[in-house]
C-alpha cells in the first residue's frame, strides 16, 4: 500500500470522526437546553395562557401571563391563577380582592366594601358590579381568598356560590408579568 492511500484513509477517518463529534456536541447543546428550559418553567416561572374577557380591560384574550409559582401571600389587588376544578372551565385568572377574615359587602349600588371600606378600583372595566347569588356581608374563609374578574358584567368568579372563594391551596401563582398577543411586554396591574 501506498503512502498516498495511508494518507487518504487516515483523512477519511478523522473526516467521520469530526462528523461525529460534531453530531454529539450538537445532541448535547440541544438536550443541555432542554433540561435548562424544563428547570426554569418548573422552579423559576410558568407561562399561562389568557382566554375570555373576565378580566379585560387588564387583560385580553389570547394574552399570556409569566407567572411566579411560589406564591405564599395573596394580597389585595394582586392577578392569580386558580386550577381548583370549579363550575367554570379550566382555571381562572382573577384578581384577589379579600383575603382570609376579611367581610365584603357588594351594596345595592354595586359598590364593593372590604372591611367597611369602599374599593377604589380603576382598573374595572365599566360600571356595575353584578352582586353575584351569595348573600352579603361574607367572611372570607380561613385559607382562601375571594376573587373577581376587572369586567365585572361578565366575570365569573367569587361572588358565585358555584365558583366560591378560591382556597390558597390551588393558587398556581401570581402574574408578574403579561405578554400581549402583540408581542409587547406589559407589566401594570393597577393595585
Amino acid at each position: 500500500m501506498s503512502q498516498e492511500n495511508t494518507n487518504v484513509n487516515k483523512n477519511e477517518k478523522k473526516a467521520e470522526g469530526g462528523i461525529v463529534n460534531s453530531l454529539y456536541e450538537t445532541m448535547s447543546v440541544v438536550v443541555s437546553s432542554i433540561f435548562i428550559i424544563a428547570v426554569i418553567f418548573t422552579f423559576a416561572f410558568r407561562l399561562v395562557g389568557v382566554s375570555g374577557s373576565s378580566m379585560l380591560d387588564t387583560l385580553r384574550n389570547g394574552d399570556w401571563l409569566i407567572v411566579a409559582p411560589y406564591y405564599n401571600e395573596p394580597e389585595y389587588g394582586d392577578i392569580v391563577i386558580s386550577t381548583k376544578d370549579t363550575a367554570a372551565e379550566g382555571s381562572l385568572v382573577k384578581r384577589v380582592i379579600a383575603v382570609a377574615g376579611d367581610e365584603v359587602i357588594i351594596d345595592e349600588n354595586d359598590n364593593v366594601f372590604v372591611n367597611g371600606e369602599k374599593l377604589q378600583e380603576d382598573y374595572i372595566l365599566s360600571d356595575g358590579v353584578r352582586r353575584g347569588n351569595r348573600e352579603y356581608p361574607v367572611t372570607v374563609p380561613e385559607g382562601c381568598v375571594m376573587l373577581m374578574g376587572d369586567n365585572r358584567i361578565v366575570s365569573w368568579d367569587s361572588r358565585f356560590e358555584e365558583i366560591g372563594y378560591a382556597e390558597t391551596d390551588y393558587l398556581l401563582g401570581k402574574a408578574l408579568f403579561r405578554l400581549s398577543a402583540d408581542y409587547d411586554i406589559y407589566y401594570n396591574f393597577n393595585k
